[in-house]
């Protein structure tokens, strides 16, 4: 329900900003504008999540801490055309996801109300916005394989980066 909020809410936003649009020109934005990184950044830099947070796992806890001065120093239109590159801790984003739907219980399951201040909550990222934000690459990448016949015909595995070795020379 928590995130559901927020989709309704930002496309609202958006079909309002941006009147001419298509449907499928918001599509984009509006999951730039509700993806984990973008959800993560606005825990830390509008309601500071992490400092309440209580956790029982190192692993948590140093993925945390490595995340905040990341989310703490990117700006919001970097977290909005770059997202992808990020991957902060989701309990970040789940608690913010999390206040949203505590908000909406609080107002009575008023739309309206908790719309207000989400949008409040949420204005760097929705300014960052707009029909034509560019794809991810991963996206781009289908889409040309697609456009070109290989449509389900294509496996993705991860690769760890290789690891450097200097040279001694």
């Amino acid at each position: 329900m928590h995130l559901a909020v927020i989709k309704i809410i930002v496309t609202i936003y958006l079909f309002n900003k941006f009147r001419e649009a298509t449907s499928h020109q918001l599509t984009l934005p509006r999951a730039k504008a509700v993806c984990s990184p973008a959800l993560a950044s606005l825990g830390v830099r509008k309601l500071r999540v992490h400092k309440y947070l209580l956790y029982n796992s190192i692993d948590l806890n140093h993925a945390i801490n490595l995340f905040i001065p990341i989310l703490e120093s990117t700006p919001p239109e970097e977290i909005v055309r770059r997202g992808w590159r990020y991957d902060p801790p989701k309990a970040i984003s789940d608690v913010f996801e999390s206040i949203v739907g505590a908000v909406f219980v609080d107002t009575g399951y008023d739309l309206d109300r908790t719309g207000h201040i989400v949008t409040w909550l949420m204005e760097d990222i929705l300014e960052a916005l707009s029909p034509s934000i560019p794809k991810d690459p991963v996206s781009e990448l289908l889409e040309w394989l697609a456009s070109n016949g290989c449509s389900g015909k294509m496996v993705f595995r991860w690769v760890s980066p290789p690891l450097c070795v200097e040279n001694s020379d």
